[in-house]
């Protein structure tokens, strides 16, 4: 039996990335480890987890690449479920309130502009489907949230809501066929 190599081989890295991100990582968690201890000496309002959130975020958008399945697409879901946290710890535990109007404006320029970028590369597409599927069910499990203080929410975050409802709505009928055909290959086992 000859097994077929699914997944690449990793190339080497050079010895100055990996020198780099060796002494990244030790400076990433001294600082964390640091905020955390300054917060709960200085007391107050839990700074300490959005910064943790920052540096965690941005250890896995820069210094800790994947090998398979690294597209534009992959990656700009990725920076906005990010985003969409931090902006959330932000709201939650700094100044609340103006996240429920932030949030859908964020997931709707992401999905918008991967929506954009799904439909100009035709040879591609139909790898990048399920990043662009995932986002467009982020954009609709978020509505509960920017919705649910309806009377008080402005009317920004409700038009945000509904068009990027809107958008994943017209990607799924132009692409139904090939999302149940994605479908059926993820759930046949």
């Amino acid at each position: 039996m000859d097994p077929k190599i699914v997944y690449p081989i990793p190339k080497n890295q050079s010895f100055f990335y990996r020198t780099l991100r060796n002494v990244m990582r030790i400076v990433f968690i001294v600082a964390a480890v640091s905020c955390v201890i300054v917060n709960l000496c200085v007391k107050g309002k839990p700074w300490s987890i959005i910064v943790v959130w920052s540096l965690w975020m941005t250890w896995n958008l820069v210094f800790s690449l994947r090998l398979v399945e690294f597209s534009i697409f992959s990656h700009a879901v990725r920076v906005s479920l990010y985003s969409v946290v931090l902006l959330w710890l932000i709201d939650y535990f700094l100044a609340p309130g103006w996240a429920q109007t932030v949030i859908p404006i964020v997931v709707f320029a992401f999905l918008l502009v991967l929506f954009i970028l799904f439909y100009a590369m035709y040879d591609t597409r139909d790898r990048h489907l399920v990043s662009i599927m995932v986002l467009g069910i982020v954009s609709v499990a978020i509505a509960p949230y920017s919705l649910h203080e309806w009377p008080i929410t402005n009317w920004i975050a409700f038009a945000f809501q509904v068009a990027s409802l809107v958008l994943f709505v017209v990607l799924l009928i132009i692409n139904w066929k090939d999302i149940v055909r994605k479908l059926r290959i993820l759930f046949r086992r």
